[in-house]
């Protein structure tokens, strides 16, 4: 369904499948540290968290002013499309662990870096920025996808894409300009390039994804019928960066890899029946990353993540509308996606808690 400043989405991207947007979220299920440092998958913790509570004030950028300028679109040829070989994953297995998990409400910033192989993935653009609430009382929470294009202040650096945070000042930054936005707050980043994400997938011996509708993008690689599928690492990558495929682009590409965040869940919860079962994911983590933070700390997270049922995890994509500040194709976020993160707030749900 759809209200104001966001759709929702569900139906399509069930909790049963993965790829490579997907193993970020086992990144950020079992994140937390002290420093970042180069590599596949950086994990750390922003220098400062800003609160839940109802003076933390919300900024949406005013957008300038507006421009006729419309850049042309390439037509595109027709590939042949991988048809369907994969099944939804089972029931979820019965859990028995004794790794205490955190009691108090935490926010995730799971950003998808667009950097290429040996380049730095902090000082690229952000292809991908979610931010994961969970409230670890009630079970319930929220993945919402945030615009990469969205016209935002960026602290220090006036107004700006939100992709280009990362590129000017880090996770560190990028951080601070999406705690500036919503008002909420952000206890740890995941930052991950499109090496790590697919190693990470292949290692977890891939993912097996609905498609709901066909795919056929040549900038993605993503050729695909509808249907189950059982992706690589490199079909998952390219199965979450589509945006020339459905008729929302970016905003549908956004509620993908929502979609596969929660799906990480479903595969989690079919694979794993005990701490034994934990730690195999995390070490897929660590072969993947560079992290300083004892397994200790990475556990009680990951034992959060396993205990989560996807249904109860809503994912939704503040929307707005799309312009142009100068030659740049942006969104402009207005009051109703302000709405929207207030609404995350007390327990990290949009809508009837």
């Amino acid at each position: 369904m759809r209200l104001a400043g966001l759709r929702f989405w569900g139906a399509g991207v069930t909790a049963r499948g993965a790829a490579a947007v997907a193993a970020a979220c086992v990144a950020a299920s079992t994140a937390a540290c002290s420093q970042a440092r180069h590599g596949d998958v950086v994990i750390g913790v922003p220098p400062t968290v800003s609160t839940t509570s109802s003076s933390a004030a919300v900024t949406i950028a005013t957008p300038p002013a507006p421009s006729t300028t419309t850049a042309p679109r390439t037509p595109r040829t027709p590939r042949l499309l991988i048809g369907p070989d994969g099944r939804p994953y089972g029931a979820p297995l019965v859990f028995t662990s004794t790794v205490p998990v955190p009691a108090e409400l935490l926010f995730v910033l799971v950003v998808g870096s667009d950097a290429r192989k040996g380049e730095d993935l902090r000082r690229a653009h952000a292809d991908s920025v979610h931010l994961l609430a969970v409230d670890p009382r009630t079970r319930r929470g929220t993945v919402l996808g945030l615009p990469r294009d969205a016209w935002v202040e960026i602290p220090g650096h006036g107004n700006g894409k939100l992709t280009s945070a990362l590129s000017l000042g880090g996770p560190d930054l990028l951080a601070r300009t999406v705690q500036h936005l919503t008002g909420l707050p952000v206890h740890y980043w995941v930052l991950t390039g499109f090496v790590g994400l697919a190693g990470m997938v292949d290692e977890l011996g891939g993912v097996d994804v609905q498609v709901e509708r066909r795919m056929d993008d040549r900038a993605s690689g993503a050729h695909f019928q509808p249907g189950w599928h059982h992706f690589t690492g490199s079909q998952a990558l390219s199965y979450s960066r589509d945006r020339h495929s459905t008729p929302n682009g970016d905003f549908d590409r956004s509620a993908r890899q929502g979609g596969l965040l929660l799906a990480t869940l479903g595969k989690l919860r079919a694979e794993v029946s005990d701490d034994d079962g934990l730690q195999r994911w995390v070490d897929v983590l660590l072969r993947h990353a560079e992290i300083d933070v004892p397994l200790s700390q990475l556990l009680p997270l990951a034992a959060l993540a396993r205990r989560l049922d996807p249904p109860q995890v809503g994912n939704v994509v503040a929307t707005g509308r799309v312009g142009h500040a100068g030659s740049q194709s942006v969104v402009f976020l207005g009051q109703e996606a302000a709405a929207v993160f207030l609404d995350l707030r007390p327990d990290a749900v949009v809508g009837p808690g």
